[in-house]
């Protein structure tokens, strides 16, 4: 069973004072705004990985609207509501594939973050590498059911802490969350940037109410300390920069199956991200290099335990990615499209993945007036 710790009670302390307060603050006229919006968001994603170890050949294909409707008070606070709603394409039995639900209380100070509740996965900043959530994870679970806290640093960096609880025990759910956090710190103003900072995860995966269910409780840790550089180089006169991301992780797994082995596993490796961006356009190469699989229990567990890209699993120590993709923004940047091809290398073989997702966000505020409180 999970206990919240001090720190966490903490932020959860403070997130009800600021609701408190803002609240039932006094005799204070204060602005409101009726949010109105929707979020809609289409996936293709084919992959073709015959004789590759890591991963099988598949296609997904699917489309999710999130209408959403709240209010948002004196700037900084917003009670919001929306419904997830999931259809994959060729499920003709069914009107809906899936439905799920978003609300949460949200503080957004100029430096101080705070989310509570049900709310979108895009509100966290870090662990963005596949090492941790791929493409398709991060469609079907687009959610943090939980708290998050960030403070940021403007230009400089920030600090964030979240813990998402995607599992309550149950005859057939097992008992699961997983606590996350992610720090950056900037040098440099300039069009040439370095930084440096981490990544974590700490996920529990335990047993559920099924006695025919495998048995298993299992600790699965992934830390990434990184360094950094992003550069833009002036091309001349009239010309679009040329952008350079170059990204060295080192990679340091700890997992233990309670159950089974009992003891700690401890995989690790380092990984290279370069990329080359140019008007939309992007070629980048992603190579890590381990000391085998990084995710230990994956033939017990799979999907369910490690939500990251299956290619990390190979056996041989090296998974390589090499991806061309384009990505633009249109009207006002409330459409969004992202294609590309990615060549990957699992240590077996060669395999392919194609992708294309189309992301359309719209938010509208209509102006509320409030009544003086009168003591």
């Amino acid at each position: 069973m999970f206990f919240v710790g001090k720190p966490m009670r903490r932020v959860i302390t403070y997130i009800v004072a600021i609701m408190a307060t803002t609240l039932w603050g006094s005799q204070t006229l204060s602005a409101q705004e009726l949010r109105l919006g929707a979020d809609f968001t289409t996936l293709f994603d084919n992959k073709e990985y015959a004789g590759m170890e890591g991963d099988i050949s598949g296609t997904l294909f699917s489309a999710r609207l999130t209408p959403h409707v709240g209010v948002e008070w004196r700037e900084h606070n917003e009670l919001m509501f929306g419904v997830d709603l999931v259809q994959n394409f060729g499920h003709k039995s069914k009107f809906l594939s899936d439905v799920n639900v978003q609300l949460y209380y949200g503080y957004t100070g100029n430096r101080l973050k705070l989310y509570a509740g049900i709310f979108s996965r895009t509100k966290m900043q870090g662990l963005d590498s596949p090492l941790y959530f791929d493409r398709s994870y991060r469609y079907y679970n687009n959610r943090i059911g939980g708290v998050l806290a960030r403070y940021e640093w403007p230009k400089r960096g920030y600090i964030e802490l979240a813990m998402d609880y995607t599992g309550m025990r149950d005859f057939d759910t097992r008992e699961a969350f997983m606590i996350m956090s992610s720090a950056r710190h900037t040098l440099g103003q300039s069009a040439h940037k370095v930084s440096y900072g981490y990544d974590f995860y700490m996920g529990h995966y335990a047993k559920d109410n099924n006695p025919e269910t495998i048995d298993g409780v299992v600790d699965n840790i992934l830390l990434t300390p990184y360094v950094n550089y992003n550069g833009a180089f002036d091309l001349g006169e009239g010309r679009h920069s040329l952008t350079l991301d170059a990204k060295l992780s080192y990679v340091q797994s700890l997992q233990r199956d309670r159950i089974h082995e009992g003891t700690w596993e401890a995989p690790l490796g380092g990984e290279l991200y370069v990329a080359l961006g140019w008007q939309g356009l992007e070629l980048s190469n992603r190579l890590f290099v381990g000391t085998g699989s990084l995710l230990t229990y994956y033939n017990r567990y799979g999907a369910e335990l490690y939500h990251g890209c299956p290619m990390y699993r190979t056996s041989k120590g090296i998974y390589d990615a090499i991806s061309l993709s384009y990505e633009q923004c249109f009207f006002d940047d409330t459409v969004g499209v992202e294609l590309g091809i990615t060549a990957e290398y699992d240590g077996t073989a060669w395999g392919t993945r194609q992708w294309l997702q189309v992301n359309v966000a719209l938010d509208y505020g209509i102006s509320l007036k409030r009544k003086q409180h009168i003591e």
